[in-house]
């Protein structure tokens, strides 16, 4: 049972599928893993030259960024001395001024008058300074006397400005809203009357509170209510006996920080700007400004800045920034370093102090353009190993289309051999011989034809004595019998002789035992012929019914001795004939019957039913009420002498009856099926060719 399980279970498969099988799990799977490691190992190995690569040129990359960064600070920081060294000293010699006595000519006492509003100014220009004096407090002749007293500063005003090409005005802020400016412009046209100066930065910036050691400091950025725009300042307390007397400044623009201080270059796109000590944006240059989302204001209005501070908005404070929190949080405690940001691309930041102002000049580089050497390489490693990929899913395309040519010719070479000995096989099977033996190129496919070839010889050898067997048998046990019915038959119609129930009795049944005997012999005989292919078949129509009730009328005494009743079902107008050998369907029709009747149940019922079959043919249909057969067991039904268990009962027979059936319904070109269910009984269906 186990077996019949696992041969279940195993589905076999074709010569061709399982040499391809075979080629591929021990040849091209374990080729192509190898195949795969090494490509596997070239792109690991190009990913590590790539990462190592890439750190290398990072670490590279802000060891430059970071001298570059130092390097432009120093420089902004000896450029931003220069201007703080003028600053200090125009404040030294604006001290001098205001101590000194007023050395003016008429010339210069006429290019001053007063505005409508109170506002003391200068009315035109002759190479100096404008002068403008708000008028906050009024303008008497001791504040006209520091006017004329400032005048000797303005050739020194102008070669300040002169000096740099940083610096963009000079100027003198006093405690009383004095204001002297150098280059010159018409300052009522900027300067509103009553003008606070000292509530603006540039001067309070400088103050005891703010600068209580008196040095040069530096302003944050503003807009310049003299009209020069955005501007940072260098500014100085001038100092009197008593008390702050002026503040002088030299203003640089935004603009020219971002033109000539920030025009550098740095590798990787990169650019720098300048922050204040509060956080504060001093410069940006363009490409900063579409990396922080601002624009550098370089433009101005001055309805607020004439009236009161303007700084820059908070969006270019680093501090209040999200984006740049991590490098103000790291600007607050180191003077320098360098740090990793995220924008719409990944960018180094790093920073180094301007020594003087304090402020940090910030230079920025793109990460992905200074990996573009590494990102190059990458690619070219990925192209090469997409290449190589390409290249192996092609060779081993056509790889596997030349296996399987050569698979499918050899399992061809191999199978039709097979087949052949296949072919021989079922001759044999069917009683056929192998008259030669066949040649192959593979020895052990020779051999076994040879063997086959052999083994044909002995079986026909077998076959032919078992023939003589049967015939010998036949002939032995045929006459013998033939007396024995004879003698029984003789004594059972004897006249005159009285023979009492009992002994009438035994001959019965020595009559029934011998007659079953000779139809056992003669089954066995045509069973052996029908092997042999010594059957002589004739073919013509023939109505059914008359053989079915033949069949019966010779079962009779059998079927009224079990109390089994019989009927024959066939459809009203319906055609009963089949082109079929009509001997050999009455001796199928009397065995079907014979074993409905022998198997069957006492007083049971035995059908026989006539029908359409499938096709152009007629189904006949013989039904009993028996035990049934189990569906494990209908198999073996028409295996010779089978009798599935039934060898020791008082059912007569010993099992060849079904399977010389089966084998007589194919002769005549027929079929033969069972259908049974185990306590109901069970139907066995003829279907025959119509004429």
């Amino acid at each position: 049972m186990a077996q019949t399980e696992l041969a279940s279970t195993h589905r076999a498969i074709p010569l061709k599928k399982w040499l391809w099988n075979s080629y591929i799990s021990a040849a091209l799977i374990p080729l192509l893993l190898i195949e795969l490691t090494f490509l596997g190992i070239y792109w690991g190995t190009g990913e590590f030259v790539y990462k190592r690569g890439a750190e290398a040129v990072t670490e590279l990359s802000q060891a430059a960024l970071s001298d570059a960064a130092t390097r432009e600070a120093q420089t902004i920081s000896r450029r931003l001395a220069t201007v703080e060294a003028l600053t200090k000293v125009y404040a030294d010699a604006t001290g001098d001024a205001l101590q000194q006595p007023a050395d003016i000519t008429q010339a210069e006492m006429d290019r001053h008058a007063y505005s409508p509003d109170g506002v003391f100014y200068t009315i035109r220009d002759n190479g100096g300074a404008a002068v403008f004096y708000s008028g906050i407090v009024p303008i008497e002749e001791a504040e006209q006397d520091k006017v004329w007293r400032t005048v000797r500063l303005d050739p020194l005003m102008k070669s300040i400005v002169g000096a740099d090409p940083l610096i963009a005005q000079a100027y003198l802020n006093t405690h009383d809203s004095l204001n002297r400016i150098y280059p010159y412009f018409d300052v009522l046209d900027i300067f509103p009357p009553k003008m606070d100066i000292p509530s603006y930065n540039f001067y309070y910036e400088a103050d005891e509170v703010h600068n209580p050691k008196g040095e040069v400091v530096w302003t944050d950025a503003y807009i310049d209510p003299a009209g020069a725009g955005w501007m940072v300042s260098s500014i100085a307390p001038v100092m009197g006996p008593e008390k702050l007397e002026a503040v002088v400044g030299i203003d640089i623009t935004i603009k020219t920080i971002v033109d000539q201080v920030l025009d550098i270059s740095l590798a990787g796109e990169g650019y720098a700007m300048l922050v204040g000590r509060d956080g504060t944006i001093l410069a940006l240059p363009p490409q900063g400004e579409r990396d922080l989302g601002i624009e550098e204001l370089l433009d101005h209005s001055y309805d607020q800045a004439i009236l009161d501070d303007t700084f820059k908005p908070s969006e270019f404070n680093i501090f209040r920034r999200t984006d740049l929190a991590e490098l103000a949080l790291a600007m607050q405690d180191a003077d320098s370093g360098i740090v990793d940001l995220e924008f719409d691309h990944p960018v180094m930041a790093s920073w180094s102090t301007v020594e003087g102002p304090g402020w940090k000049l910030i230079a920025i580089a793109n990460s992905d353009v200074l990996l573009t050497p590494s990102n190059k390489l990458r690619e070219a490693l990925g192209l090469v190993s997409g290449i190589m990929l390409v290249a192996l899913i092609l060779f081993y395309s056509v790889y596997f289309a030349v296996l399987w040519k050569r698979a499918s010719k050899m399992s061809a070479s191999v199978a039709q051999p097979l087949a052949e000995l296949e072919s021989d096989m079922a001759d044999i099977s069917q009683g056929g011989r192998l008259s030669q033996q066949r040649v192959h190129s593979v020895a052990e496919l020779q051999n076994v034809n040879k063997h086959l070839v052999s083994m044909s010889g002995k079986l026909a050898a077998a076959s032919r004595a078992k023939s003589a067997f049967l015939s010998a048998m036949s002939h032995e046990l045929r006459t013998p019998l033939n007396a024995i019915l004879g003698y029984t038959q003789i004594l059972q119609m004897a006249e005159g002789q009285k023979i009492d129930a009992s002994k009438m009795a035994d001959l019965d049944q020595i009559a029934r035992s011998s007659t079953e005997l000779l139809t056992m012999v003669e089954g066995v005989m045509d069973l052996s012929r029908i092997e042999q292919g010594d059957l002589s078949t004739s073919f013509e129509a023939v109505d059914t019914v008359p053989l079915v009730r033949q069949a019966y009328n010779g079962l009779r005494s059998m079927a009224l001795e079990k109390g089994v009743t019989f009927d024959i079902d066939a459809q009203a107008d319906m055609d009963t004939t089949a082109m079929t050998d009509s001997g050999a369907l009455s001796r199928i029709l009397s065995q079907l019957i014979s074993n409905a009747i022998k198997y069957n149940k006492a007083g049971g019922k035995v059908t026989v039913r006539l029908r359409d079959g499938d096709g152009d043919t007629l189904r006949i249909d013989v039904e009993d009420t028996g035990a049934g057969i189990a569906e494990d067991r209908q198999k073996d039904i028409f295996t010779p002498f089978e009798r599935l268990g039934r060898e020791n009962s008082d059912i007569s027979g010993v099992g060849v009856g079904l399977s010389l059936t089966r084998r007589l319904v194919e002769v005549i070109g027929g079929d033969l099926s069972l259908k049974s269910t185990v306590g109901e009984g069970s139907t066995f269906s003829v279907r025959l060719p119509r004429p």
